[in-house]
């Protein structure tokens, strides 16, 4: 039989974790989302099955643009991360129907899963280290409803292309379907939730400086006097990949500025000595918000732009934000004299807290430089009470269909000394990453019986004997023989033996006697002979 209109059981879902009248429940790694579902038929109703889940699933759309109209359509992709299943109790469900307006409850209780399966990517990829990226559980991404902030609705910079989306769903059934003996579903009803997961700082990315991918560490630029004149120097501009931006666990009171710093080392190599380096004028930070998608998936993580332009299967929306524009005329120059060396790394590996970035191109060596060092801090704006902005962020993922990715943008402007020219713009594209840190009060849940095993497991392995190997039929052979032990394998020498350490007969030694079977008798506070006292350490033998 099927229920129509107001014939319809009503389910509702209630939560009891505390945020039932949040605007948008928030959670994250192992954080458990607790409550219950009430059904309420409106008619006397048979119910055979309740199907209670907290699911999640990735979609993207790419839309086809070409010149003829048989060329234009879309093409969509879909990927179900997880779907766990509440199990219900045997005698739960009511035989026979169920009376109009009696409700019926059925709790719930899920756990946020650490990540997902590793059936879930199974495509073909360029590095297996692409595999262990895709199966990381991705952030609630791409839906209004469900990045809000308090009551407000807020913006995740995503484009309406992409959704991750998670919730708890409810369905029922009554009775199969005679051809296919699939349930018949008469009632649904889900809740959205927010899932932003844990996401620890990872290393910093292996960049190729611009030539395979969308980033800059260092740059070199020619400085002149005005539009005509000669070239006074070049200017170097460079930077490592500054640490990560840690969000706090969700539901997070009064939460710290979310900040990092970033440290710009500059070098001006003049062209003569009589060159002096220019004025700094400005350093303006800005940060740019990349969302990779594809209806297909990927096959490696997402770094060069120009691979997602005009494809049919894959696109890139890009948002920037204007973080700080500060002003750098205090900031002065260390002259450094043609015989002041200081270590040198390499661009790709340059060290932070080094200020000596690696000459120029057209530097001879020998010659006086200058050096500068900036320190940038990047602070992500935040929602809070009397603030305007609306921007919120997602931690840095990449799933098989979906990536999100951050680039710290540096724009260094500069005047030349005695014109008022200003140097062109030199950029830095720094890759930057956005973590989010777990909840420490979240630990994973395990029965008594896991509980049970993992401590008899740990037991057995505190009294497992150790394996030793017998040895060697040669080295027997040569211990028996010589009376002592021989060297050690893989030792130069072995160490002394008791007997070899014993003073030989004719020995008189210099202070004690011998006993009644002749053996010497050292004194309590002297050491054993053929040793000798050190003042920290342990004893050395005496070769």
């Amino acid at each position: 039989m099927l229920y129509k209109g107001k014939e319809k059981p009503t389910v509702q879902i209630t939560l009891t974790d505390g945020q039932q009248d949040a605007f948008i429940p928030s959670y994250t790694t192992l954080e458990e989302i607790k409550g219950y579902i009430t059904v309420i038929p409106q008619v006397d109703t048979k119910i055979d099955q309740v199907y209670i889940t907290f699911e999640g699933f990735v979609k993207t759309y790419v839309e086809r643009v070409g010149t003829a109209s048989a060329t234009n359509g879309r093409t969509e992709g879909f990927r179900e991360l997880f779907r766990l299943v509440q199990p219900i109790q045997v005698g739960a469900l009511p035989e026979g129907k169920v009376e109009a307006l009696k409700p019926l409850t059925f709790p719930f209780e899920f756990a946020v899963p650490a990540q997902l399966l590793p059936q879930y990517c199974t495509h073909p990829v360029e590095k297996s280290a692409v595999h262990g990226a895709h199966v990381q559980l991705p952030p609630t991404l791409g839906d209004p409803l469900t990045a809000g902030w308090g009551k407000s609705m807020m913006d995740d910079m995503a484009p309406e292309m992409s959704v991750v989306a998670y919730s708890v769903r409810a369905r029922l059934a009554s009775g199969r379907d005679e051809k296919s003996r699939k349930w018949i579903w008469i009632a649904e009803e889900s809740r959205k939730v927010r899932v932003i997961p844990a996401v620890p700082e990872h290393p910093p990315l292996a960049v190729l400086d611009g030539k395979q991918d969308d980033y800059r560490l260092r740059k070199e630029k020619p400085i002149k006097k005005g539009t005509f004149q000669k070239k006074i120097g070049d200017l170097v501009m460079e930077a490592a990949q500054p640490p990560s931006l840690h969000l706090p666990p969700p539901r997070t009171e009064n939460p710290c500025p979310i900040t990092t710093m970033a440290t710009v080392n500059l070098r001006f190599d003049p062209a003569s000595p009589e060159d002096q380096p220019p004025r700094l004028k400005s350093l303006v930070t800005k940060l740019k918000i990349g969302t990779f998608f594809a209806s297909k998936p990927v096959r490696d993580i997402p770094n060069r732009s120009s691979d997602f332009h005009y494809h049919s299967d894959r696109g890139l929306y890009v948002e920037t934000l204007t973080l700080s524009s500060r002003c750098m005329a205090s900031v002065g120059w260390v002259k450094y004299g043609p015989y002041h060396t200081l270590p040198q790394y390499p661009s790709a590996l340059s060290n932070s807290n080094s200020a000596n970035p690696t000459p120029s191109e057209h530097y001879k060596a020998g010659h006086q430089y200058y050096i500068a060092q900036i320190a940038a801090p990047v602070t992500l704006p935040q929602k809070s009470e009397g603030s305007t902005t609306n921007k919120i962020f997602v931690p840095t993922f990449h799933t098989c269909l979906l990536s999100r990715v951050y680039v710290l943008d540096l724009i260094l402007t500069c005047h030349t000394p005695g014109a008022s020219v200003t140097v062109p713009e030199m950029h830095l594209k720094l890759p930057i990453q956005i973590s989010a840190d777990p909840n420490p009060e979240a630990r994973p849940k395990i029965s008594e019986g896991e509980a049970q095993a993992i401590a008899r497991r740990e037991t057995a392995e505190s009294f497992y004997p150790l394996d030793a190997a017998p040895p060697t039929p040669a080295y027997t052979e040569q211990a028996q023989g010589a009376g002592v032990a021989p060297p050690s394998p893989g030792y130069d020498e072995a160490p002394p033996t008791r007997e070899s350490r014993r003073p030989s007969s004719d020995y008189p030694g210099p202070i004690g006697a011998r006993d009644g079977n002749g053996r010497f008798e050292s004194p309590p506070d002297l050491p054993p002979p053929d040793y000798m006292i050190q003042t920290s350490g342990r004893p050395n033998v005496s070769r």
